[in-house]
């Protein structure tokens, strides 16, 4: 047993510790700064086969005799198919017998929007943050302005043009702030659950990427502003937010830094990838007519499926020998002690 515990100790003393990665940005006025991780990923809906197999663990007609949470997480996945009166017939029930339960209000919230109910989903989302301000990393103000925009739409259709939804101050020419800093952080959170339901083109969606490009321009990284412009752009062609400049004005200090100019499909994907699959398709439609094109169809392909992955082989490469070599003096390590503590352990001859 004591043999097991020496080598225990030997691999966890000579293992890395799991830590997080910076990456280097540079904001508009060239000043070089840090994000612990990169920019969210958005989807172009919600995970539907997760929410099929979620449904088809229990039976909805005895959907009374699961436990409140469950129920809950039941009308969440009954949404993310689309079945939104079912999932509000739940949730009804629900807070009505559970009103200080805050999953339960703010799940409730967010249906009555997706059913269009803005008014609703505003009341129980503002009572949501009242039972817990702390929820969603503290970015459910996002929320907030968002419904109140809604509202505000409703009744004056142009207002999202002259408007911003989230008032947060910023502008293209914004100073360096602790406060939009973390707002930036908030708004790109709130896009990354909101997108899935919202498809493309969204004035509203486009405005609040004009103001997220302006937070990542001015706080964070100039390379995330043009992907966010991109993504304004893509919802509202006419660019009514004046977006196109703003990229314009992005592209010298990418060049001077050495960043390849982005795009907004980067960050926006489908479930079933078959994005990349139609062009792997296409690619190899168009290659395998010219045989003499078969070496470059290889390259191509292995690029694209690398690009999707965002792999990058000479980093690979460079792991792999790196984890070979640990993983090596961890065994020898091993057999170092294992050594140790035998020849300690042998006995001694007269």
């Amino acid at each position: 047993m004591k043999l097991i515990f020496v080598f225990a100790f030997i691999v966890i003393y000579f293992t890395p510790s799991i830590a997080c990665y910076n990456e280097s940005h540079i904001i508009k006025s060239g000043k070089q700064t840090n994000r612990v991780e990169p920019m969210a990923l958005f989807y172009n809906e919600p995970d539907k086969a997760e929410a099929k197999s979620f449904l088809a663990k229990y039976d909805l007609a005895k959907i009374k005799t699961y436990k409140k949470d469950i129920q809950s997480d039941i009308a969440v996945n009954l949404g993310y198919l689309g079945r939104y009166t079912e999932a509000l017939d739940i949730l009804k029930k629900l807070q009505a017998a559970y009103p200080g339960d805050y999953n339960i209000t703010a799940n409730l919230g967010t249906t009555y929007e997706l059913l269009g109910k803005n008014e609703l989903a505003l009341q129980f989302i503002k009572k949501g943050m009242e039972l817990n301000p702390d929820s969603h990393e503290g970015s459910e103000w996002v929320h907030v302005k968002i419904l109140e925009a809604k509202l505000k739409m409703a009744g004056q259709p142009g207002w999202i043009y002259a408007n911003r939804v989230l008032g947060t101050g910023v502008n293209f020419d914004s100073k360096e702030s602790e406060a939009l800093n973390d707002k930036a952080w908030d708004v790109e959170y709130q896009l990354q659950e909101r997108i899935p339901f919202t498809p493309f083109p969204d004035a509203l969606l486009a405005n609040l990427f004009d103001e997220l490009g302006d937070l990542y321009a001015t706080q964070q990284s100039v390379e995330l502003a043009y992907i966010a412009y991109d993504f304004a752009l893509r919802n509202d062609s006419s660019d009514h937010f004046g977006v196109k400049a703003k990229m314009e004005a992005l592209k010298p200090v990418l060049k001077k830094n050495k960043i390849p100019v982005p795009s907004w499909k980067e960050h926006y994907y489908n479930r079933q990838l078959s994005k990349i699959q139609s062009e792997i398709t296409e690619e190899v439609i168009e290659q395998l007519t010219n045989p003499e094109k078969l070496k470059k169809t290889t390259e191509t392909l292995n690029k694209l499926v690398d690009g999707f992955s965002g792999r990058n082989k000479e980093k690979e490469a460079k792991n792999r020998q790196n984890n070979l070599i640990l993983a090596g003096s961890i065994i020898l390590a091993g057999f170092a002690g294992i050594f140790i503590y035998t020849r300690l352990k042998k006995p001694k001859t007269s």
